[in-house]
């Protein structure tokens, strides 16, 4: 008797379901609740019902509301510091069962092969890891990435499991001006969703971007934006993440008629995050207080999504679905107490269950930090005179965006020296993918060290590793720490102070979300003895070398001005 055959029989009670859940069923297609029996059957949904049928198993659950386990849309992994494997353990129990990765950092580091090693490793666990193609490796040419990802490779990645369309297009200048690479890149993915990247896009253009094929946009901050996006078609995303939360500026544009038309997704979600406050779980928890109907929220978390990816088994309890349920105590607190993905229960209590299963090969990523130790000489700015006006990158608190600045620095004996009595401290980035011994440098305001030094190999988005601080002995000692751990990020003064090792790629750590969630407190907390006052200073730190987000920013290239796209001198003439 083949599966199929199988539900039907049990279905009919003529053969035991696997599992029989009692409990009150949200319908996510009728937007209704009530008591109902879910039979399970070979890890899919055979019968919902309000009367029993025979089972092998029973999970009564009386005080429970049984939900389709929860999607993220739009997600990064890598930005939780942690493996896909590490993540999937992390946010199970929190009632996720399926996330949609744009493995966009490790592709700048690996290429393809950094997004199969994303998909390998998440098969290790029960996560259903459904993955788009990073569309713009690398971002710019004005940076220098450790691979590049073209219609070739994207027409190679079509084929592997779990490919299921193109990832952010973030040059959406190249989609207006039909640049044929971009172009190409979204032919080549015909027939899949294809996620956008358009802030501020408005009026012709957005229309034009739309009109390329691209479905979705994460990037709305205002309910205008987000209504201009969903009335051209496009599924909006509302984020509520760690780097962004936008869902308070948002919920207002959520009606009766067009909820079917929105996600609630995180984007970014740091450790430490997930295990304080949860992953979609929180999202909705948040959705709730903004006034958004609990049950269109968690259609937003479940068959939205599902069905705008074609993930047709997804996002809905019913017959001939898969069986991944969450379980949660109400529809406004959302507290998750039982997991099942595909017809296992592989979280309770907030435990998870699931294992992960052994890699079949070591770690992919080791040795990415391919750069010789750097010395003071490597990084000093030499200028001839005794004073210098230089351009200065000003960081705002809680932002990626910074402010272009001028100030008057000091020269010792030809070099211009960080002035940390004012808050104007040395920055470098340092060139770790091709051995070319590049590094740019500049100053920067608003990070508040005293003294010592910071210094990260996660940098958006080529992932360099860059360093901040108050001299450079310390710079260097920093950035050579990262070397030596094979990528991470470390907190300095004269020696490290605390350090976090982030071997896969110079990305992830393949230890425990609650090891790398102490790692990360541990750094703050040494960041802060050392006069740093930043809600986050190394996403703070992460975000200085990316250099599509205004105003100044700097990379393994130079100090390079946003609004012209060049690299531009340090020095003002």
């Amino acid at each position: 008797m083949n599966a199929l055959e199988e539900l039907i029989e049990v279905c009919l009670g003529r053969k035991p379901a696997d599992l029989l859940i009692h409990g009150e069923l949200v319908n996510v297609f009728t937007g209704e609740t009530s008591e109902s029996y879910v039979g399970v059957k070979g890890g899919q949904i055979a019968y919902v019902g309000e009367s029993p049928i025979p089972t092998l198993e029973k999970l009564d659950l009386r005080s429970g509301f049984i939900l389709p386990a929860f999607i993220d849309g739009h997600i990064h992994i890598e930005s939780s510091l942690l493996t896909p494997s590490r993540f999937a353990a992390a946010v199970i129990p929190r009632g996720t069962g399926c996330v949609v990765a744009d493995p966009h950092e490790i592709a700048n580091v690996m290429g393809v092969d950094g997004v199969r090693f994303m998909i390998e490793d998440a098969a290790r666990t029960p996560l259903q890891v459904y993955v788009t193609i990073p569309s713009c490796v690398p971002s710019t040419d004005l940076e220098t990435s450790g691979a590049s990802i073209g219609v070739e490779e994207i027409e190679e990645m079509r084929g592997m499991e779990g490919v299921i369309g193109l990832g952010e297009v973030m040059n959406y200048p190249g989609v207006l001006s039909r640049d044929p690479e971009m172009i190409g890149k979204i032919r080549a993915c015909a027939g899949m969703a294809v996620d956008g990247h358009a802030p501020g896009l408005r009026g012709a253009e957005l229309c034009a971007y739309v009109s390329a094929g691209i479905g979705s946009d994460h990037e709305s901050t205002s309910v205008d934006e987000a209504y201009q996006k969903m009335s051209l078609g496009m599924m909006v995303m509302m984020r509520e993440g760690s780097a962004s939360r936008d869902l308070s500026e948002l919920a207002g544009v959520v009606t009766e008629r067009n909820a079917r038309r929105l996600m609630l997704v995180t984007d970014d979600k740091s450790a430490d995050d997930i295990l304080s406050e949860g992953h979609m779980d929180h999202c909705l928890r948040r959705a709730v207080e903004e006034g958004i109907d609990p049950i269109e929220a968690v259609r937003m978390t479940t068959l939205n999504p599902a069905e705008h990816f074609g993930l047709r088994h997804l996002g809905g309890v019913a017959p001939g679905r898969a069986a991944d349920m969450t379980v949660v105590d109400s529809l406004e607190d959302f507290n998750v107490t039982h997991v099942i993905i595909n017809g296992e229960l592989v979280a309770e209590g907030g435990a998870y269950r699931g294992g992960i299963r052994e890699a079949p090969t070591p770690y992919a990523g080791r040795g990415t930090m391919n750069f010789s130790p750097v010395r003071p000489e490597d990084i000093a700015i030499s200028y001839s005179g005794e004073e210098a006006i230089v351009r200065v990158i000003g960081v705002i608190d809680g932002q990626i965006r910074t402010e272009a600045l001028r100030e008057r620095m000091r020269v010792v004996e030809g070099k211009v020296q960080p002035d940390a009595g004012r808050d104007i401290l040395e920055v470098c980035v340092v060139e770790r993918h091709r051995g070319s011994g590049r590094i740019g440098t500049g100053f920067v305001r608003g990070f508040g060290l005293a003294e010592g030094a910071m210094a990260s190999s996660v940098a958006h988005d080529s992932h360099n590793v860059v360093s901040v601080g108050a001299n450079e002995r310390d710079i260097c000692g920093a950035v050579n720490r990262v070397r030596e751990m094979g990528g991470g990020q470390v907190v300095y003064r004269g020696k490290p102070l605390a350090e976090l090792p982030l071997p896969v790629a110079g990305l992830m750590s393949p230890d425990e979300a609650e090891v790398v969630a102490g790692g990360a407190r541990e750094l703050n907390r040494a960041a802060a003895s050392l006069g740093c006052d930043l809600a986050s200073p190394f996403g703070t730190l992460s975000f200085v070398a990316l250099p599509v987000i205004p105003e100044l920013k700097v990379t393994d290239q130079g100090l390079v001005d946003v609004a012209s796209f060049k690299v531009v001198s340090l020095f003002v003439e």
